[in-house]
């Protein structure tokens, strides 16, 4: 498969057999904006780890019709359901990097989280067009990446509520400054040999960090403390860096 292909996600519902018609805004793409010709290769991603090679047959005004040619597995996702909540920072252009890059490294499931020393408050409406957008940006990241998944963006939500929420046979970490004795890379080395992996949860605290409640309160909800390293990370550095460290660890990043 080429790698330059252009990428788009499809509903499973929208593959016919052999065929799937593209509708909406991916076809005003692929007409006006790519200007795709009759006979160009792209690749269709149901969301569900399949992809489908296929050839343009047919352009209309406002649909494109696909002939598949290949279906395989994708090879593109992490051997675990990852899932990244991280505070929301103070700017909102660093809280969508996080997103992208998030989006990019391969996490399911992005959590806004809203901690005690969270600065932005959030509205239910403003949270949910933030969410909209959050969401675009992890699709347009799962895109470029070339995955088979588009990861899921919540609406902003407290920490308790976000415990509660995962499944308790996954491995939850929350990078904490006050943590020195555990560092991140060993309690993964000690996880992958005291059993496989089912998922993983990451829990990334705002400028400013958890306070020590929080922390005791994911502790007792079975999350385990643990070292980053020597230096202070930004609250979006923190996420991506963490979330890089689990990736490598499982195989996934590095080659």
């Amino acid at each position: 498969m080429s790698f330059f292909m252009n990428r788009f996600f499809v509903d499973p519902q929208q593959i016919n057999g052999t065929r799937v018609v593209i509708t909406g805004g991916d076809a005003h793409h692929i007409i006006n904006v790519l200007r795709l010709k009759l006979g160009s290769r792209i690749v269709l991603s149901d969301g569900e780890n399949y992809e489908y090679e296929g050839i343009i047959d047919k352009l209309g005004s406002d649909s494109v019709s696909v002939a598949i040619e290949v279906m395989k597995r994708s090879l593109s996702e992490p051997p675990v359901d990852i899932i990244l909540a991280q505070g929301i920072t103070k700017k909102m252009d660093k809280f969508e990097l996080v997103v992208q890059k998030a989006s990019e490294l391969g996490a399911v499931r992005i959590v806004p989280l809203v901690t005690e020393r969270t600065v932005v408050e959030i509205a239910s409406e403003k949270g949910e067009r933030r969410r909209e957008r959050w969401q675009r940006i992890a699709l347009e990241a799962a895109k470029q990446s070339q995955r088979a998944r588009i990861p899921e963006v919540d609406t902003p939500t407290d920490m308790e509520s976000f415990l509660n929420s995962i499944p308790r046979d996954i491995l939850c970490i929350i990078p904490w400054e006050g943590e020195t004795a555990v560092g991140i890379k060993e309690i993964l080395k000690l996880e992958k040999e005291k059993r496989e992996m089912a998922g993983a949860a990451l829990i990334i605290g705002p400028e400013g960090g958890f306070s020590k409640e929080e922390v005791d309160r994911a502790r007792r909800a079975g999350a385990v403390p643990v070292s980053m390293g020597p230096r202070i990370l930004r609250s979006e550095t923190a996420g991506i860096v963490a979330l890089g460290i689990l990736m490598y660890e499982l195989g996934d990043l590095g080659g």
